[in-house]
């Protein structure tokens, strides 16, 4: 049975390791070794700016690297000329800084790679101003950051690399479990107002619908990165391409299923907490757990592309036995999401 509990810092930190420290890996090295071709090639000054590329650049999925080192190198580019152009004409100050700022990021609207603001123009272009010879600080700048973006190229998708399929399939199956427990833990809560712990219960598994309902959200668009880098990935593309478009219609789905869940709980949440209504609720709970047990395995299982009939079988039939057991309106309201899990569930496995 799931259960609400807090995350202690460090265990948050130990869940993370894996899924962060192949890109830690990734970034330490590939800075340390654009900081050495560096050395090796002349740089008189620490090449300081060869070790923000990694650091900007790499990513999880496969040719992100490429891209944003792209981006970053048209930035400097850009944002240099910028900024020797502007110091060539007037003097440092607030109303030149104010300038530069406007025209750099009108040029990163622009330049952009993607859909992000390449702001790397107005960095580049500002750090002119803190150089006392710009002509020398360009070059160097320049190159620097060619070597960062050219050693970062080569050996990120070489370093312990993620493979994109496996990230979003974790992702899917946490949202599943996710939705499924929260179903679980509502059917739960204590139906005594009462309950010193009903509130804090109540608050803390109401946060936890929010977050499971925003990671839901995020699934479609990182599906669409993990089908773009397979297609980039020639070991992974012919393994996990016909995987990733099965889970298209599943990723889909999850943003609906995880609404409802959340209009669910707030429901029994509502119905548990008012004085009018905390009565009904505590002789209903009983049958609604009836519906929710089995359509939690419903929800995990067919949101991770697997669909179990047996279960969403049996959630129609509870759903049904609750509807004969209970006309009530307050029993249609705590009805109505539920069974438009089923509904979605149903769809979702015929397909």
């Amino acid at each position: 049975m799931p259960v609400l509990r807090d995350v202690h810092p460090w265990g948050a930190v130990r869940a993370a390791l894996p899924r962060e420290g192949p890109s830690i890996v990734r970034i330490v090295v590939a800075a340390a070794v654009s900081w050495e071709v560096c050395v090796w090639l002349g740089a008189t000054q620490p090449p300081v700016y060869a070790v923000i590329v990694p650091l900007v650049a790499i990513r999880d999925a496969p040719g992100s690297a490429l891209n944003v080192s792209l981006a970053r190198l048209v930035g400097v580019v850009a944002g240099l000329a910028l900024g020797i152009g502007v110091l060539a004409w007037l003097r440092p100050s607030a109303l030149t800084v104010a300038l530069v700022l406007a025209v750099a990021l009108v040029i990163g609207m622009v330049l952009r790679i993607g859909d992000a603001l390449n702001t790397q123009v107005a960095v580049s272009a500002l750090l002119v101003f803190a150089n006392a010879d710009p002509a020398s600080y360009a070059v160097a700048r320049l190159w620097e950051t060619a070597v960062g973006a050219a050693v970062t190229v080569v050996l990120a998708p070489l370093l312990l690399p993620t493979n994109p399929a496996r990230s979003f399939v974790a992702a899917l199956h946490e949202v599943a479990d996710g939705a499924a427990a929260d179903l679980l833990l509502a059917a739960d809560l204590p139906t005594d107002p009462a309950d010193p712990a009903r509130d804090e219960l109540a608050a803390r598994l109401t946060a936890r619908t929010h977050r499971s309902d925003d990671a839901a959200r995020r699934l479609p668009d990182q599906l669409a990165t993990a089908r773009r880098a397979v297609r980039l990935h020639p070991l992974w593309r012919r393994r996990h391409t016909a995987e990733l478009a099965a889970l298209v219609e599943p990723a889909a789905a999850a943003a609906e299923v995880t609404v409802l869940v959340r209009v669910h709980v707030a429901d029994v949440v509502e119905l548990g907490r008012r004085p009018d209504t905390c009565e009904w609720w505590a002789a209903s709970a009983p049958r609604t757990r009836a519906v929710v047990t089995p359509l939690a395995a419903a929800v995990a299982a067919g949101l991770r592309g697997t669909p179990d009939r047996d279960a969403l079988t049996q959630a129609a039939t509870a759903v049904a036995a609750h509807s004969a057991a209970d006309h009530s309106a307050l029993g249609g309201l705590v009805r109505r999401p539920l069974r438009r899990i089923v509904r979605l569930l149903t769809e979702l496995a015929g397909k």
